[in-house]
């Protein structure tokens, strides 16, 4: 059952990335010889919104089955709607019924520090599980989709240098997310999230790119099925796939147990954050 619901998700997951939902008069195309924040990159895919407050903190909404859900935004100081701007958005653990909205602002606002000083736009999505404060992941990629169509609407986001990162339950979901849509996402950030869960360990060998990972995990977290040593198991699985340690594959244990690392923006950052999904 769970082998056809992955396929099943796959199958939503492409079909919701794919779908345009833009006017004819929203299409945007690549520009090329685009200096970004960043780095150099010679293929841009601008979104062009300029409709959006900034910067700042902002809590936005997205209509999805006529119920509306509030997402959490953190536009950087350095912000300009002429300038396309990359995008990381972040989902987290589960902890309980009702704390997903605080759950997300908190994820929201440990990435804005490294979000204002790198120059990229935080998203964080609160997940719609009722009993639990978890993941339902066909309806909440169905929202993410959403959530990043809105954002490409009101704020010039560049299309082409989307991130992701992932904390427990979330991080379980994220690996499936974006091994099974490598071509569209930048790079992606686990914390304490493994493969087992939902996207299996033969999903790296059928990934259609070999997308940057950055893989955090406590030394004490043996949580559930003690995730840290599925975390270092789930590394072996990435090198055995042709992801390179040190290129587009890092683990980093720290001292700690089943929690984020405190220092995790700024080390992740910067491994990813050069990367786009051309690479």
């Amino acid at each position: 059952m769970l082998k056809n619901w992955k396929k099943k998700l796959s199958l939503l997951i492409i079909f919701l990335f794919s779908a345009n939902s833009f006017a004819e008069d929203d299409v945007f195309h690549a520009n090329n010889d685009v200096l970004f924040k960043a780095n150099f990159q010679t293929v841009s895919q601008p979104s062009s919104g300029k409709r959006g407050a900034y910067p700042g903190t902002f809590n936005r909404h997205v209509t999805y089955n006529g119920k509306t859900y509030t997402y959490y935004v953190s536009i950087p100081p350095s912000y300009t709607p002429n300038n396309p701007m990359p995008l990381l958005f972040t989902w987290h653990g589960a902890a309980g019924a009702g704390t997903a909205p605080s759950n997300a602002k908190a994820m929201r606002d440990f990435w804005q520090p490294t979000g204002d000083v790198n120059n990229f736009i935080v998203v964080a999505q609160a997940a719609t599980g009722e009993l639990g404060g978890g993941w339902v992941p066909d309806r909440d990629v169905a929202i993410l989709d959403l959530i990043l169509e809105n954002m490409y609407r009101y704020y010039n986001i560049e299309k082409t240098r989307i991130y992701a990162h992932g904390f427990s339950a979330g991080g379980h979901i994220l690996h499936a997310l974006m091994l099974f849509n490598s071509q569209e996402f930048a790079a992606y950030i686990v914390s304490a999230g493994v493969l087992e869960a939902y996207a299996g360990t033969n999903a790296p060998f059928s990934a259609s790119r070999k997308i940057p990972l950055y893989i955090s995990v406590g030394t004490f977290d043996t949580s559930g099925p003690n995730l840290r040593n599925l975390s270092r198991s789930n590394h072996q699985v990435f090198i055995n796939a042709g992801w390179v340690d040190n290129q587009n594959l890092w683990i980093n244990e720290f001292s700690g147990g089943h929690q984020i690392d405190y220092n995790l923006p700024q080390k992740a950052w910067g491994k990813i954050g050069t990367f786009t999904n051309q690479d």
